[in-house]
């Protein structure tokens, strides 16, 4: 690849806080990428899907819109080339890559200008994959836990697939996975929703004792030191028309 392929942009940091997103399934994963070479991990945050695809892709470039979550990343994920770039303009030469993979922040994206965008830097049938971690609402102490804190992006998922210019053959799969938490791990999480940092301190710590709460008196909870948070990972690839 030539020095020239890659360009940092001045593009201002992306205004949207996106959540904290739990590990995505071992098999989520090959399915999304296939046996692409050559793979843009697009709006890569601090990059936990970016490691994933480091362990099965020759050449993976992450673009991130926000400077200090790109800096971030760099000092997580050994050996990875990170580019602060926005969706809607991206610094890559066309036809580059096998795949994008975008994952917890398409629903994000001005679609109408990054859909070219994506299209345009992938090779003829190329992929985007998208991916999105979400809490699985069939558990009770899971649904009880969103009605304090807010839900997650399972209503988003239900639109952004229902029409995708420039893509066909569009598919999608549901994996399951669970991410360890203990009561301190759980408030962690609950903290890195957007919506929770943006409280103030006094709405933010009755919403933690609310939390801690149910971890007193919910009885799949309660008198555990460790559990385990259950996540539906929806995933969708669509090859480039």
């Amino acid at each position: 690849m030539r020095c020239n392929d890659f360009q940092l942009s001045s593009a201002s940091p992306d205004p949207h806080s996106r959540q904290e997103a739990a590990n995505y399934p071992d098999d989520a994963v090959p399915w999304l990428i296939g046996d692409a070479r050559k793979v843009i991990d697009l709006g890569a945050g601090t990059g936990k899907l970016t490691r994933s695809l480091l362990g099965l892709v020759g050449d993976v470039v992450a673009l991130e819109p926000e400077h200090s979550m790109a800096q971030r990343l760099t000092e997580v994920v050994t050996g990875v080339r990170a580019v602060c770039a926005r969706a809607e303009a991206l610094p890559v030469r066309g036809g580059w890559a096998d795949v994008v993979v975008v994952a917890q922040a398409f629903h994000w994206f001005d679609q109408s200008r990054a859909l070219p965008e994506i299209a345009r830097v992938l090779k003829p049938h190329g992929r985007l994959g998208l991916v999105w971690n979400v809490r699985d609402q069939s558990i009770d102490w899971v649904t009880a836990l969103s009605k304090i804190t807010g839900g997650d992006n399972s209503e988003q998922t239900r639109f952004v697939m229902k029409q995708l210019l420039h893509f066909e053959q569009i598919e999608s799969r549901t994996f399951r996975s669970a991410q360890p938490l203990d009561r301190d791990t759980l408030i962690a999480h609950v903290h890195s929703r957007s919506h929770v940092a943006a409280l103030d301190e006094v709405d933010r710590q009755k919403m933690t004792d609310a939390v801690l709460r149910l971890c007193d008196t919910h009885r799949d909870l309660v008198g555990k030191s460790r559990f385990a948070l259950p996540y539906v990972t929806q995933a969708f690839r669509a090859n480039r028309s």
